[in-house]
């Protein structure tokens, strides 16, 4: 094994070295933030139909195993669970995304940090008895690992077409697994050298079943890759560097600089921070849709004012969100034109807005045909280091509302407050969780570290 400084040994010394002490008290408390957006959308998208599928698929390869696989009364294997939690959890794409710290990364486009190490270190945690603060700095390593990579990697790795949350996300399973299971730094190498060769995702399926199966895949497998590494199986010591590396080969190349000398230092989750999704739909929506929304709520606007609404932005938002006329709510989730529609028609977009009837009514088809979105060049020569767009309305009455945009709620400059957030919570509870337990499930995320099992904490999210 070469001694060298890689970034595979940054990678390797950052989780050796991390202890429960050592993570900043600002960093603790966003990560019981994280644990209570995660188990939210994991529980909303246990619903889903993708997740129901697997459900079935663990039926029925009746795979033994204490892990529990939320919103069900399976348990199944550790890789199993981190799978069917890591589908649910972005079955409804309502999980966080990870910011870009610099202008030369495409804002919004970098990962889902929380529903891969989530569904891996739950998983895993329940597997071999972890507490509750072994869980915790286990979810932090799995995070961090994933920021920093996603942040270095080169963002022709996106552009080109694969889906971080897949490709990356492995990884935050992988280093989190392998933080419970208390592998020694050499099997570590090994870890992420098997997930480097199983890292997967292309944004194709972006509007299907499999966008979900992203997450629940890199879960899954980063699992198995530290599984197999503690067994003794074997990979390239520095799997992420060199011509034939994991950076160089899946991205073109990287910026080493993002991550050697960077991991907890700061933190992601510290700076530049991480978005909670106001709306179960891409994120690269959001900012247009809090404007118009704004809009709407501002002037009072009710839908048979409206003559037209027309939403300007650059290829950064019009390439992702492509379905101009979507037949499903997948295929909704990366449209504008029924992410607008829905707002002025119903001033709300939650999880009873995406829905197949909802989708194909003729009130949405009918106001959907009212927006129109367009390429703006002055937009596009801003750059991609925030999500801009136009949002104007053009009323009956001759009048045209305009404004700006280029944030949303949930980001670090307009924080959801603990209210918001355990009201996001309990709306993607409520078809599982009664409100007795719903409360205590809430409890038991802001004293997670208090607990001496994850059984505990598991059992709280099960039918």
């Amino acid at each position: 094994m070469g001694t060298n400084k890689t970034m595979t040994s940054e990678i390797v010394e950052y989780l050796h070295h991390l202890t429960y002490e050592g993570i900043p008290p600002e960093v603790r408390q966003e990560l019981r933030r994280c644990l209570l957006d995660g188990f939210a959308v994991m529980l909303a998208g246990s619903q889903a139909a993708c997740a129901q599928v697997v459900h079935r698929y663990i039926e029925e390869g009746r795979m033994p195993g204490k892990a529990t696989v939320l919103g069900t009364s399976l348990t199944t294997s550790a890789s199993l669970a981190a799978l069917a939690n890591g589908v649910a959890g972005h079955a409804d794409d309502y999980d966080d995304t990870q910011l870009s710290s610099s202008p030369d990364r495409t804002y919004g486009l970098l990962t889902h940090p929380t529903v891969p190490a989530l569904a891996a270190t739950l998983a895993v945690g329940q597997q071999v008895g972890a507490t509750g603060r072994e869980f915790l700095t286990a979810l932090c390593a799995g995070s961090e690992v994933e920021c920093k990579m996603a942040e270095a990697i080169d963002p022709s790795h996106y552009l080109r077409g694969f889906h971080t949350t897949g490709t990356i996300g492995i990884f935050a399973a992988a280093a989190g697994a392998a933080k419970l299971l208390g592998l020694s730094p050499e099997q570590t190498r090994h870890a992420l050298g098997i997930a480097a060769s199983k890292s997967a995702g292309i944004r194709v399926n972006f509007g299907t079943m499999t966008k979900p199966y992203h997450a629940g895949a890199a879960a899954e497998n980063g699992v198995t890759a530290a599984l197999l590494a503690k067994l003794g199986y074997q990979a390239d010591p520095n799997a992420l560097d060199g011509r034939w590396g994991f950076f160089q080969v899946a991205g073109g190349g990287c910026d080493p600089a993002r991550l050697v000398g960077k991991l907890g230092n700061p933190y992601t989750l510290q700076r530049p921070g991480v978005s909670v999704k106001p709306y179960p739909c891409g994120s690269l929506a959001h900012p247009s849709m809090d404007a118009l929304l704004d809009l709407v709520r501002e002037h009072d606007i009710r839908p048979g004012q409206v003559e037209e609404v027309r939403l300007g932005a650059g290829s950064n938002i019009l390439n992702p969100l492509r379905y101009q006329e979507p037949q499903n709510e997948l295929e909704a989730k990366f449209s504008l034109p029924f992410c607008l529609a829905i707002l002025v028609l119903r001033r709300r977009a939650g999880l009873q807005e995406f829905t197949p009837e909802v989708v194909l009514s003729r009130p949405v088809r009918e106001m959907m045909k009212r927006v129109r979105t367009y390429h703006s060049p002055e937009i596009e020569a801003k750059g991609g280091d925030r999500i801009r767009s136009r949002v104007e309305v053009r009323l009956k009455d001759g009048r045209t509302l305009v404004r700006e945009a280029e944030t949303s709620r949930g980001t670090p400059e307009r924080p959801m407050s603990r209210e918001e957030l355990e009201g996001k919570f309990t709306d993607c509870a409520q078809r599982l969780l009664t409100q007795e337990r719903t409360r205590a499930a809430l409890a038991a995320i802001h004293r997670v570290e208090e607990m001496p099992s994850l059984d505990d904490l598991a059992g709280l999210f099960v039918r």
